[in-house]
């Protein structure tokens, strides 16, 4: 067993490593730099020899990772579970245990987040270091911002910000210390990180590896579109209140 894990995790190196390079090295030649599903097929020759249960570890941890801590946002996400479900379409797993490991995973590590930002809703934000002291009136804004959206705003915010890199990780923190009930953000999470999971899992078994691109701008667009919305719900309110 030994031997089985650490072959595993030297081939999980080479395949991240492969990832990296071929995503940020610069254009060479006509053809520039590789394609996404060039890279993709590529972590798929490295993934092919491994147990099921590795892969589907180790794609739990990334995604419990990227929404459970704040350095999450520079996990891939999105190319994860897609890269799941190529994984199970030629491995011929089928697409229920990527889509369950998925949504667990990526739920749970978003209602760690949840539950660290309620813990932290009424203590005093530390100004100690210039990082900090920029980003505390950020968090303390956008608390309050999500605060005053109401329950059905607040709860529509949460769902669609499991959708987009970045928002996955960050919205459930801000949710929390916000003091968005737990009975709310919950069943927000759970449904939206299995509706996500199930998406990207059957998208990338039919399309390939061409989904990433295109769910990551369509989710970004609805997103802003929904804070759009809010802004203007919220502005039309105070107007009218004057």
């Amino acid at each position: 067993m030994p031997r089985v894990a650490a072959t595993a995790v030297d081939g999980f190196l080479v395949g991240v490593v492969t990832y990296l390079d071929g995503v940020l090295a610069p254009p060479s030649g006509r053809g520039g730099r590789p394609r996404e599903d060039t890279v993709l097929t590529t972590l798929l020759d490295t993934l092919g020899s491994w147990p099921a249960a590795v892969v589907l570890g180790i794609g739990a941890a990334v995604l419990f990772l990227e929404t459970g801590v704040v350095l999450g946002v520079l996990l891939p996400g999105t190319t994860t579970v897609v890269l799941l479900g190529l994984w199970s379409s030629a491995a011929g797993t089928g697409a229920a245990p990527p889509i369950a490991v998925a949504a667990t995973a990526s739920a749970s590590g978003a209602l760690l987040g949840w539950t660290r930002g309620h813990r932290r809703r009424d203590v005093a934000p530390t100004t100690h270091g210039r990082l900090r002291a920029r980003v505390d009136p950020v968090v303390r804004l956008a608390r309050r911002w999500l605060a005053a959206q109401g329950p059905l705003g607040a709860g529509l915010l949460v769902v669609a910000a499991h959708w987009v890199a970045g928002t996955r990780t960050l919205t459930p923190r801000v949710a929390g210390g916000a003091g968005v009930p737990l009975r709310l953000a919950g069943p927000a999470i759970v449904v939206s990180a299995t509706a996500w999971a199930t998406t990207i899992v059957l998208l990338a078994r039919a399309l390939g590896a061409q989904v990433v691109g295109g769910v990551g701008w369509a989710t970004a667009v609805v997103l802003a579109v929904l804070v759009v919305a809010l802004g203007v719900r919220a502005w039309l309110q105070h107007r009218s209140a004057t």
